[in-house]
């Protein structure tokens, strides 16, 4: 039997099985490119189209896509962004980056490892995926940070009042949550250096929104909507091209984390739990073109 590929298409769907010679076939035409993630039986992951040999040929004959080469001047469409987050990918990474931030001295290698593979498979209204430009050298300093703060927190326990400690390290901790997101969108991007962002929301609001959905959880349900209304203050506060909104509802958000959490309990479905919401997730923001002043 011909081996059967799959393939994530301009809109972040997964499509397939074809046949190796229509995987050609597409290349040729344009609408399987260099960095289309393709899977096929017997790999781990999703690569690249242009890592895999049988293809080499083909990319060697194809033209450049006019819609690459217009990339850069033309501006981002809008729509929803896509996820296409394989089960256990997402997982092993997820477990090796907590357990690299814990042990803080490989936490900048497994930090920027594991957000570098993140970005590549969120997409971009038209199938362009993001791409994390970040190095070790100079990002290192948030994901040591972040290890140390794993132990900052019992730390200051035993030596303050519970209550103080526990305050105090949970400032520290929302710290290092509004420096991460500006790290992320500061050195987040797209191949074709069309997209460039950075967040500029201020320490003191983004400290007050996360207390307010942690106070949230009180309410059993209306952390959702705290949620909610903390994500899109973070998207109107991202500055560049294009610009960004979360779509989510409350109760949609509600009711997926109380699956997610109920499923969890009994471990095996993590992984696909973990797929699941965070591929929804990223369909629920949306890039817009910024109109030029």
């Amino acid at each position: 039997m011909a081996e059967a590929y799959y393939y994530v298409d301009d809109a972040g769907q997964q499509q397939g099985p074809v046949a190796a010679d229509e995987i050609t076939g597409f290349i040729r035409r344009g609408r399987v490119r260099a960095e289309t993630l393709l899977w096929t039986a017997g790999m781990g992951d999703w690569a690249r189209a242009d890592s895999f040999p049988a293809f080499a040929p083909a990319f060697a004959a194809a033209p450049p896509p006019l819609r690459s080469r217009a990339a850069a001047a033309a501006p981002t469409a809008s729509g929803p962004l896509a996820g296409a987050f394989p089960a256990w990918g997402l997982f092993w990474r997820s477990v090796v980056m907590a357990v690299g931030i814990i042990l803080i001295l490989p936490a900048p290698w497994a930090g920027v490892w594991f957000y570098k593979w993140f970005a590549q498979r969120v997409f971009l209204p038209g199938g362009r995926p993001l791409r994390l430009e970040a190095q070790v050298r100079d990002s290192w300093w948030l994901f040591v940070g972040l290890g140390v703060m794993q132990w900052v927190g019992p730390a200051l326990d035993l030596a303050l009042d519970v209550r103080w400690g526990g305050a105090l390290s949970s400032i520290l901790v929302l710290i290092f949550g509004w420096a991460s997101v500006r790290w992320f969108c500061d050195h987040v991007g797209t191949e074709d250096g069309a997209t460039k962002i950075t967040f500029v929301g201020g320490l003191l609001p983004y400290i007050g929104w996360s207390l307010l959905v942690g106070l949230s959880f009180v309410t059993i349900v209306g952390w959702a909507w705290a949620f909610k209304y903390f994500l899109r203050w973070i998207c109107a506060r991202i500055d560049g091209a294009p610009g960004f909104a979360f779509n989510g509802g409350g109760f949609a958000i509600l009711w997926r984390g109380v699956v997610f959490t109920l499923f969890a309990i009994l471990v095996v479905p993590i992984p696909w739990l973990m797929r699941w919401y965070g591929n929804w997730m990223v369909s629920q923001f949306s890039a817009e073109p910024v109109a030029p002043h």
